[in-house]
């Protein structure tokens, strides 16, 4: 392992270290992502509650504004020049938009006045409103707060059905058209349309239009709290146009198709069908690539949309700041908390490594008593286990080193006289065995010669025993081969046989069988003749009407026969034609079938015939196999009993020779083995002598390298 050759100290505080920085670094991951989700969902909290915020501030205007129309199209003066104007209309043919005008209005209709008069009073009490006028049916403008404008005709064809069939279908409340650019001052205007009803009837209408200028005052006036360098948009979700902004670089483009690819992304999610959605917009090309966090709602029922952007770095700026902070913090706890576990683990371990200083001498065979580990032999801690555990040692071996001494001695005193009396006893065996050991050696020689010879013999006659049961078994095999082999060819033959008669016997009756059923075609005929006597039986029909036609009221009776006889003559081909069918869908059958026995008969005589000859061939030639070899086993058979015969003989002769040899060599073994026992036991006496020295000598040895005793 990596830590096998290190100290343990150091192992300990790598260990620390190392577990103390992952848990460090994964509380600050963990809380940067808390940290940063929580960041997130505030920001995007605080986005959409500005947003929210800004629509409910657009609809409250929109519908303040509607509601001053409403209120303004319900006064009494605007219905009565109304009416006045479409009576007017109806009983002065040579009106045209050329002569309308104030003065044709004021000098025509009484109430032209007083309904200007309303105009002007009603619009002073308005603020940021640049127009507010009564139009008629034919959108001519009856009144205006701008006199010049009284008398113009605002829509024709097309447009002016649209605009009354949009204005009928809001008849109860107010047409908003939007916010677009006003024709007359060039600026965004909130254009509102309304009724005027009369029985349930439209018989005109009011139009007014209300400057932008007040709704970005009240949208500018919504502030949104920690979200610094943010921007507020206003635009026309289909069209493109800006409607108001709070970037500089961007309200000199107000009235305009935006060009920002930020609300022009938005655009494109709102025509997708995503109504609003909070996500980051990156861009290489916008903002040197910068990072923008939008937050963007649709205004229900209106093709509007406001949007609020703000840079991401800016954003989260904050968050990055305590993140740092975070790992600073973490990196200066480290630090402390290394320098502690270092001092601690430093102050835990020196009592070991003065414990381990003792083992080291113990190591280098030094037997003296170790103060320190002496000191802590009592303590109940792990240093006290080991150094009372190594005092115990110590202990050990000084006893053993004592007991060690005395057997040295015993053993160099009792080896010295050992040696001298197991020398001359060498001696004297030495030379008493050499003389037997020359003659042994000849006779043991020649039983080796004759054993090794004899045993030859006996194992080749043991082999060809084998051979022989082998080759009277593989006889045995090869008769029970022969048989199954004769017996196979039988059966194959019968087979054959037995198989051509069936294929035979089945196609005869399978050409029997399609022969009957080939006469159900006869029924063709028979329905032919049916099919012949049931058109003549009409045409006797119809001549039995005809004539009955003839006979008038006396044929009556005899016509209502005729009928039914032609009935049954339609009945009886109906019949006939289904059975035609039926017959004609039989002997197709019939055909398929004769097709699929022909196919099989083919197969039997073309295949399988084939084989089954095939087979047959086969076994006969295996039998013919069989017969030879079973010729060749008894030729090996008889040669093999003529060998055993010559091997037993020489078996024979073998058993004798040996026999005398070991009559002759039987007393020479005998004093052979006694000389070699006594010249045993004396060199066996010889060698514990040498052991001995060799032991004591080793046994000091050792003693001399241990300390202290």
């Amino acid at each position: 392992m990596i830590f096998r050759n290190l100290k343990m100290r150091t192992v300990m505080i790598t260990i620390v270290a190392l577990t103390t920085f992952v848990g460090i670094f994964l509380l600050c991951l963990l809380a940067s992502l808390n940290s940063n989700t929580m960041l997130r969902d505030k920001v995007n909290d605080n986005m959409s509650t500005y947003l929210d915020a800004q629509e409910r501030s657009i609809e409250k205007f929109v519908q303040e504004s509607e509601q001053k129309l409403i209120l303004f199209s319900k006064a009494k003066d605007i219905e009565d020049i109304l009416l006045e104007d479409a009576k007017d209309r109806a009983s002065n043919p040579d009106r045209t938009p050329e002569n309308e005008n104030a003065e044709y209005f004021s000098t025509n209709l009484k109430s032209y006045n007083s309904a200007q008069n309303y105009t002007l009073d009603y619009f002073q009490s308005l603020t940021n409103w640049e127009g507010l006028y009564i139009g008629n049916l034919n959108s001519t403008v009856l009144t205006y707060n701008a006199v010049p404008v009284i008398g113009r005709t605002l829509r024709s064809g097309d447009s002016l059905k649209e605009l009354m069939d949009l204005i009928a279908a809001n008849k109860n409340g107010v047409y908003d058209a939007g916010i677009m650019v006003s024709k007359g001052s060039g600026q965004l205007c909130l254009s509102m349309y309304a009724a005027v009803v009369k029985d349930d009837e439209i018989i005109g209408y009011v139009g007014a239009g209300v400057f932008n200028t007040e709704l970005e005052n009240i949208l500018e006036g919504n502030k949104i709290s920690g979200i610094e360098d943010s921007n507020f948009y206003m635009i026309n979700s289909k069209t493109g146009v800006l409607f108001t902004a709070t970037d500089e670089a961007e309200r000199e483009f107000i009235a305009e198709e935006t060009e920002n690819p930020i609300l022009r992304d938005v655009m494109k999610r709102i025509e997708a069908g995503e109504a609003d959605g909070h996500y980051e917009y990156s861009d290489a090309d916008y903002q040197n690539g910068e990072k923008v966090v939008v937050n963007y709602e649709s205004v229900p029922g209106r093709d509007w949309a406001v949007i609020l952007t703000a840079d991401k770095d800016a954003l989260y700026e904050a968050s990055n700041k305590n993140l740092r902070n975070m790992f600073i913090i973490g990196a200066l706890a480290f630090v402390i908390i290394l320098a502690l576990v270092a001092l601690s683990i430093t102050l835990l371990t020196n009592p070991l490594v003065k414990v381990t200083g003792a083992i080291k001498e113990l190591g280098k065979l030094n037997l003296e008593k170790n103060a320190e580990v002496s000191r802590r032999a009592n303590d109940r801690n792990e240093v006290g286990i080991i150094s009372h555990e190594i005092e115990e040692l110590r202990k050990s071996l000084s006893s053993i080193v004592n007991t060690l001494k005395g057997c040295s001695t015993s053993l160099d005193s009792s080896a010295g006289s050992m040696s001298v009396n197991s020398k001359d006893l060498v001696g004297f065996v030495s030379d008493n065995t050499a003389t037997t050991q020359e003659l042994a050696a000849s006779l043991s020689s020649t039983g080796s010669i004759v054993d090794t010879v004899n045993g030859n013999i006996r194992h080749m006659n043991k082999l060809v025993e084998n051979v022989a049961n082998s080759v009277k078994e593989g006889s045995e095999q090869s008769g029970n081969i022969l048989a199954a082999a004769e017996s196979m060819e039988q059966k194959s033959a019968q087979t054959l046989y037995e198989s051509k008669r069936n294929i035979t016997e089945n196609k005869a009756a399978v050409q029997d069988v399609m022969g009957k059923l080939r006469t159900l075609s006869k029924i063709n005929t028979f329905v032919n003749d049916i099919l012949s006597i049931a058109t003549q039986t009409k045409l006797l029909s119809l001549n039995a009407s005809i004539e009955a036609a003839r006979a008038g009221e006396q044929g009556k009776g005899f016509s209502v026969v005729a009928t039914e006889i032609g009935t049954l003559a339609s009945n009886t081909s109906s019949a006939a034609q289904k059975i035609q069918d039926i017959t004609r869908l039989t002997n197709e059958s019939i055909d398929e079938t004769v097709k699929c026995f022909d196919e099989l008969n083919e197969y039997l005589e073309k295949d399988i015939m084939k084989k089954f000859e095939e087979f047959n061939a086969e076994a006969q030639n295996n039998n013919r196999i069989t017969n030879d070899l079973i010729n060749n086993i008894n030729e090996v058979s008889k040669n093999i009993v003529e060998f055993k015969q010559f091997v037993n003989e020489l078996v024979d002769q073998m058993d004798e020779i040996k026999m005398l040899s070991e009559q002759n060599s039987a007393g020479i073994d005998d004093i052979v083995d006694k000389n070699e026992h006594t010249s045993k036991i004396a060199e066996d006496m010889v060698g514990a002598v040498t052991v001995n020295k060799s032991n004591a000598q080793a046994l000091s040895e050792i003693i001399s390298k241990f300390n202290g005793n």
